[in-house]
């Protein structure tokens, strides 16, 4: 019977790519377990991907003032959790920013073409759903993003004296919004995080959805370079 030769005896460069080729079938093996799980539990991992972007704390809590964060698409449905939030008792303010106009839009209002911006229209709806103009406080700078939102919230706690604040958002922006305000406020008040009940995104198949992928999927992007610009 033939035996096998010494591991001492064998040649070391025989040795090395004896390794290099177990190295190689352990890494394959490896792959294909790892690819095998993820197809097995691609549906688990991508909601599980979902459900970390909404930052929900528990039961809503009073607070001093509502801020309403802008976004053209999500308007309606973050106006109407923040109403919802005043008329139940939560905070006797609310803050609405004022968003980016429209390009364009002071040549059309000196064709004498009146159209209202952003902020105007949540006014409406707010007082249209019963909050009372005389609580609802805004600003006068343009917001561009989150971060320019949070420095204006963060501008009138100063001048309010305001201590906490409960955000209003869309679901998937919720993790973010949160983050971005957190850092902000520090120090000055403390952030409450409820997304809008009326936001019906769902983020146990947002993939199947063209309209939530595209959130979550921009979202992931926004918080990477969040994270980017913290660090460095």
């Amino acid at each position: 019977m033939r035996r096998r030769p010494k591991q001492s005896l064998i040649n070391p460069k025989v040795r090395r790519k004896q390794q290099l080729r177990r190295g190689k079938l352990i890494f394959a093996i490896l792959i294909v377990i790892t690819i095998s799980l993820l197809i097995a539990n691609h549906q688990a991992i991508l909601a599980a991907c979902g459900k970390f972007l909404i930052f929900q704390q528990p039961a809503p809590q009073q607070a001093d003032v509502i801020v309403i964060i802008a976004n053209w698409d999500d308007t309606i449905i973050r106006v109407r959790g923040g109403a919802d939030f005043y008329k139940a008792g939560l905070a006797k303010a609310i803050f609405v920013p004022r968003m980016e106009q429209m390009e364009g839009l002071e040549e059309i209002k000196k064709l004498g073409i009146n159209i209202p911006e952003n902020r105007d229209l949540v006014i409406i709806i707010l007082q249209g759903l019963g909050v009372p103009l005389d609580a609802i406080e805004t600003s006068a700078q343009e917001v561009t993003n989150t971060w320019d939102e949070a420095q204006e919230v963060s501008n009138l706690i100063e001048h309010k004296g305001y201590k906490s604040v409960l955000l209003v958002t869309s679901k998937y922006h919720s993790r973010r919004a949160y983050l971005i305000f957190k850092d902000a406020l520090k120090g000055k008040a403390t952030v409450i995080s409820v997304p809008s009940l009326y936001d019906s995104s769902d983020p146990e198949t947002w993939w199947k959805r063209d309209r939530d992928a595209k959130k979550v999927i921009m979202e992931y992007q926004k918080l990477l370079v969040y994270y980017w610009r913290k660090v460095f």
